[in-house]
């Protein structure tokens, strides 16, 4: 965190009423022990039967040293254990979100090995490390660890066997500071005078952010009233933001709570959470380029069928002096991995609930994207180990609901500590609840009909991963995995169309351009330049941040089957201005994409001919924003570039060329006419993956390389 200075100090507390300094915070550390015949416990109050307590007063992060000694009682020693951790009395709530690491533990005097725990609560106040704990077979849903990883964290990280006689013990520890992390408010005004973007205030903005370090309330906010026009005119962006949300906090939620403006509650709708770089955490209030919610779009409750991508009325934002924003901080999705087993003759079993039979189970809570461990000790069972395999699973308990359309990636398995061969699996579900990718299943002789794959080919995907054989007897098994976040479409479901009647439909072609200086038409689905605005109807340029009507007539195509189609544009007096160059030029079709992914139709020998000249050949089709695309030049993607054809700039005309294979039909003549006559896109029940973007004129401002009213700023806006 940057120092402040005492002056920012007083106009915080000046403009948002932060009336007094936090007061230092202390609380008391102790250790908790329960010996094997509850004989002699301590809990942090008053020792008793002679026990004497060595506690410590936590102040911060830092080491501290606990202990008990058990000289003093009647037998003189402690008999054995039954339970003992390290407990901070009030820690979630005086140091919320820190950690425990333990450094030493020492019985008698001499030091003993001990594994690597993990910091949890029980009731959500005594912040605690366990150090054996045998009613704890799996790490609770709050593990947390302070090197971020708890896929090597033990539920009991000592041997029992070595608290046989204590006289003595001693615990040292590291208490880590908890996770922080900043939220702020982005902002652009009307004309990008007036922007934050989580970094220094400038031109007299000044900022409120907030600390954040867990689950919570916060507020954040801005006040222009110290700018040279003493507010803010109008609004161009605004969102929540947490500066590197998805690694301190990942798959958590912001809920917006109050939204005020110049001191007074403005009403808003509810919104979403979601990321654009895998980085900031953020929830849109105001951006008018998303039409709809992206691919990690995900809400407080669960439930993202009634959030807006704008979430206000921006006609309330005309003359902003000061705006806060109140937001809670919800914890992340998290769920419960672990592996499931059943040995030879079914003697020993799990399935995810509490381990019996002397059974030794170890999980992991899955909170989104990255690595975890899952497995199973049979060394306390009465056999020792377990005899031969009939079933095994990784298993993840509710993921078709928390995680719908996650993939498990299997990296390695060890029995009894060597790692073994395996091929690769397939991710499915057998209830639609638990998601899971099966390692040996001898039930199953092909993949089911949900069978998904990280990498999208199922192809080389196997019902059997493993050798059985090498299960003979099974003494610990281990397996890590990758877990991969779904798009949070339902397992295996992807785009969902009827292909019969998408492939008997009519659609629509649109002709799309960008000049250097952003003179453009834009693709008939952007959200504010597209088919149901007035820019659509003619080619718009700009005058600083004024829009210019350069002219221009389109040609555009009702596709009503197989054939070849043309869309273009005859230019206006103003042709394209001073401009030399294109950054894009396209066709914007309403077709869905799947049928282009899929391989239902096919689109080849695009041509463009300029002011009536040679037609030049390239072909590049997509389905970017969830619909067909056919792209003669992007600046924006190395793949296309600009360098596609040799053209000289138009002052006449454009034509773009293609044929359309694989429909069910062929169309007798093209349905070309001016855009007045081509009213609207097909009547398709399709589920559009993302919106297309930015307009045109910004895009190019995403990639820094604007100037101006953009700034490098801009590029935030994209999700």
């Amino acid at each position: 965190m940057r120092k402040r200075t005492l002056s920012f100090v007083i106009v915080l507390v000046a403009l948002f009423g932060v009336a007094s300094a936090a007061t230092a915070q202390e609380d008391t550390a102790y250790l908790m022990y329960a010996d094997a015949s509850w004989t002699y416990q301590y809990w942090g109050e008053a020792a008793e039967g002679g026990i004497v307590a060595t506690n410590a007063t936590i102040t911060g992060a830092g080491e501290y040293t606990v202990g008990l000694d058990f000289t003093g009682t009647e037998a003189g020693e402690a008999d054995g254990l039954a339970f003992t951790a390290v407990g901070i009395v009030t820690g979630e709530e005086t140091f919320p979100g820190y950690f425990i690491e333990i450094n030493s533990i020492r019985i008698n005097g001499q030091q003993i090995p001990f594994e690597k725990g993990y910091t949890s609560s029980d009731d959500g106040i005594v912040t605690r490390m366990n150090i054996y704990n045998e009613w704890v077979g799996e790490l609770p849903d709050d593990a947390r660890s302070y090197d971020g990883d708890i896929s090597d964290a033990a539920a009991v990280i000592v041997d029992k066997d070595l608290f046989a006689s204590v006289r003595t013990v001693e615990v040292a520890f590291t208490l880590h500071e908890g996770v922080a992390d900043t939220a702020y408010l982005m902002y652009a005004d009307g004309s990008w005078t007036y922007q934050y973007w989580g970094e220094a205030a400038e031109n007299g903005v000044v900022a409120r952010n907030a600390t954040v370090t867990g689950p919570g309330d916060y507020v954040v906010g801005l006040d222009f009233t110290g700018t040279e026009a003493g507010e803010a005119d109008g609004l161009a962006f605004t969102a929540v933001g947490i500066t590197t949300g998805e690694q301190t906090f990942p798959g958590y939620f912001i809920e917006i709570t109050s939204i005020t403006i110049n001191g007074d509650e403005i009403p808003f709708e509810k919104g979403y959470t979601s990321s654009d770089d895998g980085i900031t955490t953020r929830m849109n209030i105001y951006n008018e380029w998303v039409a709809g919610l992206p691919d990690d779009a995900r809400s407080y409750d669960g439930d993202i069928s009634d959030v807006a991508p704008v979430i206000v009325d921006k006609e309330l934002f005309e003359a902003v002096q000061t705006i806060e924003v109140a937001f809670t901080l919800h914890e992340g999705v998290g769920d419960f991995a672990y592996l499931m087993y059943a040995d030879g003759s079914w003697t020993y079993q799990y399935w995810g609930g509490e381990a019996e039979n002397g059974v030794l189970a170890r999980g992991a809570t899955v909170r989104g994207d990255g690595s975890y461990t899952v497995g199973l000790d049979f060394t306390g069972t009465d056999a020792g180990a377990a005899t031969d395999m009939a079933f095994s699973a990784v298993g993840i308990a509710t993921g078709e609901q928390t995680f719908p359309g996650s993939f498990i990636e299997i990296t390695a398995i060890r029995v009894n500590g060597e790692e073994i061969p395996f091929e690769k699996g397939y991710t499915s579900s057998d209830d639609g609840v638990t998601t899971r990718e099966n390692i040996y299943n001898e039930w199953v002789a092909s993949l089911p009909d949900d069978a998904r794959s990280y990498d999208g080919d199922i192809s080389d995907a196997s019902a059997i991963i493993v050798d059985k054989d090498l299960f003979a007897e099974v003494e610990t098994v281990e397996v890590d995995f990758n877990f991969i976040a779904g798009s949070g479409a339902a397992a295996g479901a992807g785009v969902q169309i009827d292909v019969d009647a998408a492939l008997a439909a009519d659609y629509h072609a649109y002709f799309a351009v960008q000049t250097e200086n952003y003179i453009f038409r834009d693709g008939w689905d952007n959200p504010t330049y597209g088919l149901d605005s007035e820019n659509h109807s003619h080619l718009t340029g700009w005058d600083g941040s004024e829009q210019v009507n350069y002219g221009g007539s389109f040609t555009d195509a009702l596709i009503t089957g197989n054939g070849e189609y043309t869309v273009g544009v005859q230019l206006g007096d103003m042709g394209f201005g001073e401009d030399e160059a294109f950054n894009l030029l396209f066709v914007s079709t309403d077709i869905p994409g799947v049928l282009l992914d899929e391989g239902y139709i096919t689109i080849s020998n695009v041509r463009t001919s300029m002011d009536g000249g040679q037609a030049r050949e390239f072909t590049f089709a997509d389905s970017e924003g969830g619909y067909v695309r056919i792209v003669v030049m992007n600046t924006y993607d190395s793949d296309v570039g600009t360098e596609t054809i040799p053209f000289i700039m138009p002052t006449e005309s454009i034509d773009i060329s293609f044929p359309i294979s694989g429909l069910a039909h062929d169309a007798a003549a093209q349905g070309a006419a001016s855009q007045d006559a081509v009213p609207g896109t097909a009547s398709m029940d399709v589920a559009q993956d993302t919106a297309t973007g930015l307009p045109l004129w910004a895009k190019i401002l995403l990639i820094g390389v604007g100037v101006g009213v953009g700034g490098l700023a801009v590029w935030l806006l994209a999700r």
